[in-house]
């Protein structure tokens, strides 16, 4: 089974990231305006990136609807996303979950499942759980709002991500690159762009972007650079990154999974 790579979890968690900024302020989940909203600030963000066994996937998501997610709402938990590689691009057996947190102290004190469960109830809670999963790893990702652009509401579908490894010592030419040339494009698009950075769990020198698209039909009308600029234009776009920046690039696709996933009650419909 390929396993989902890390960059991946890292561009998903960029996306819970304006989910909480939209649940402390609904206009960026409403109608756009013509003046992009302003980006919230940089936030670190842990993921768990899982592979489920392919017998188990109907047993692993009832067990958490009905166990997982009531015991995190019960231990603190306002918000965690769920996210699933597509049938189309990716490992449909592999998810993605993404949740906030603000200082490295909560990981002193015991998780929210424990505090909900107790120390015999998160023992029984984790031999359960481990009974579903081949494999269980975990990032801190730190948000990179200055490199993305916020350009139209919030409404997560699909994510198009583009994991991107930088040449060591490259990181500032890529960096000004993505400001200065390439995210502007997106802000005239009006489509929304985003970029982390994995700080413990992965390799620093990857970069993530991620693309959100509305639906499957939307990626018929091509490439958000092309529909902006045209090919030539594109081309003339992509010349200006320096040469060896860039060492390896991929994409898949990604779809959130509500069902799954714990959405804050004041979040707009």
């Amino acid at each position: 089974m390929r396993r989902i790579t890390a960059p991946v979890m890292q561009a998903l968690c960029v996306t819970a990231l304006l989910l909480g900024a939209a649940q402390s302020n609904p206009s960026l989940a409403q109608t756009p305006t013509t003046t992009p909203p302003a980006m919230p600030p940089s936030q670190w963000l842990v993921i768990t990136q899982i592979s489920v066994k392919p017998e188990m996937m109907v047993e692993f998501q009832n067990f958490m609807k009905t166990t997982t997610n009531p015991a995190l709402k019960k231990g603190g938990i306002k918000w965690r996303e769920v996210w699933q590689s597509t049938n189309y691009a990716g490992d449909a057996f592999e998810f993605v979950i993404v949740a906030p947190f603000d200082k490295f102290a909560e990981f002193d004190a015991p998780s929210p499942l424990e505090k909900a469960l107790g120390s015999q109830g998160f023992a029984d809670w984790t031999t359960k759980a481990s009974s579903f999963v081949k494999t269980v790893h975990r990032y801190i990702i730190r948000t990179r709002p200055d490199l993305s652009v916020m350009s139209k509401s919030y409404a997560p579908k699909l994510a198009v991500v583009s994991s991107v490894r930088v040449a060591n010592g490259r990181n500032q030419e890529f960096e000004n690159y993505i400001k200065n040339d390439f995210a502007p494009v997106y802000a005239k698009a009006g489509t929304t762009y985003l970029v982390s950075q994995t700080i413990f769990g992965g390799d620093a020198d990857e970069y993530v972007t991620l693309t959100m698209r509305d639906s499957f039909t939307d990626l018929d009308k091509g490439p958000i650079v092309t529909q902006v600029l045209g090919a030539e234009g594109a081309q003339k776009l992509f010349a200006k990154l320096p040469a060896g920046a860039v060492t390896h690039m991929d994409r898949t696709i990604m779809r959130l999974v509500p069902e799954l996933s714990i959405m804050p009650a004041e979040m707009p419909k």
